[in-house]
């Protein structure tokens, strides 16, 4: 069965659709992403994304946590957001959050990437203009389920 779940938050907007996923390797599959999210942005003449670790943190750790529990929400158990996931990071001054979860297979980063770019409210937030950093966590539940969550802020 094959299953597209993606969603975009930006401060406190949010929004779900759902996708599929199989070799994973988080490094080269984030990266994969992350080159992605660039192509796409400079097809519109918007600049590059840098890549923030402590963002990237802060996606593992939520999609650790979604593929853990076996949720999936920008809301976590306790009510939390990006946002106060985040506030421990300095120097943002606006935030914003996709996810996406799908079925494991090869092309998986391309996927979310198709999914997202067909979503007006995730691609609203690939396209932001005002976005400076991003960073990507990619984590995988115990039933293979590939949770994918992008972080972007501003200065």
């Amino acid at each position: 069965m094959k299953r597209k779940l993606f969603s975009s938050f930006v401060l406190i907007t949010s929004a779900l659709v759902i996708c599929s996923v199989s070799a994973f390797t988080q490094t080269q599959d984030e990266s994969a992403i992350f080159q992605l999210v660039n192509r796409e942005r400079s097809r519109t003449h918007l600049g590059e994304l840098m890549w923030d670790e402590r963002l990237a943190k802060v996606a593992r750790d939520y999609s650790r946590r979604m593929a853990r529990e076996g949720f999936f929400d920008h809301y976590d158990s306790n009510g939390k957001t990006v946002t106060d996931r985040a506030s421990r990071i300095r120097g943002w001054s606006r935030i914003g959050e996709n996810l996406f979860v799908c079925d494991p297979h090869a092309s998986y980063p391309t996927t979310a990437i198709r999914g997202w770019m067909k979503s007006p409210t995730h691609r609203t937030n690939i396209l932001e203009p005002s976005w400076t950093a991003t960073g990507v966590g990619i984590a995988v539940a115990r039933d293979g389920s590939i949770f994918i969550t992008q972080v972007f802020t501003s200065d």
